[in-house]
């Protein structure tokens, strides 16, 4: 493969890898946008938010959800939710009060006075949780997971750990630039040698 053929083609990986994380970035970008806007509307109203991500914690879902994968849940209308489901929750237990916990509904049953109540349980505990779950303490059903991405969230989260997630895409782009310029001019180096060569300047 000769030197033109191997430019054209890193070229053309270029703009392959490029376009690919533009687009995304503009994914990324809007589902963020979405999350957002969802939240303040339901901020708004006083409700919990109709979706979420958290970052698991806790080794209980051992199996299903591990440490650091990040869960994202959406609220189901009436909160018909069913034996099965993993939900994440807020617990009325006095050691989680005010933490999420993400657990599998094992039970749904009906108490006197107040009414409909979920049995949950960590896939990986040997018990069911001791308090069980109100409907409005629901913040949604996990629709899916992406495994790890919350080790990238609490590396953000950590000493220097931001600036470097700032600063390695600036120097890439300003890297990307740099070699661009150096080809230009390059390239009115080699027209200028080539007019020089045949008189025209």
């Amino acid at each position: 493969m000769n030197k033109r053929k191997k430019n054209k083609l890193f070229n053309y990986i270029s703009k392959v890898i490029s376009n690919t994380i533009l687009v995304l970035l503009i994914f990324i970008g809007l589902f963020l946008v979405i999350y957002v806007v969802s939240g303040k509307i339901s901020q708004s109203k006083g409700e919990n938010p109709k979706m979420g991500l958290f970052t698991i914690i806790s080794p209980s879902m051992t199996g299903t959800l591990n440490v650091y994968d990040v869960v994202f849940t959406k609220k189901i209308n009436n909160n018909d939710y069913k034996t099965g489901d993993i939900i994440t929750f807020y617990s009325t237990n006095e050691f989680f009060k005010g933490t999420p916990i993400t657990h599998r509904i094992v039970d749904v049953v009906e108490t006197t006075g107040s009414g409909k109540m979920y049995v949950t349980k960590g896939d990986a505990n040997s018990a069911v949780d001791s308090d069980k779950v109100y409907p409005s303490n629901v913040l949604g059903k996990v629709l899916f997971k992406v495994p790890q991405l919350g080790r990238v969230q609490f590396f953000l989260a950590s000493k220097g750990g931001w600036l470097i997630g700032i600063l390695i895409p600036a120097l890439a782009i300003i890297a990307y630039d740099i070699y661009k310029v150096i080809k230009l001019i390059l390239l009115k180096s080699k027209l200028t040698k080539l007019r020089n060569s045949h008189g025209n300047i």
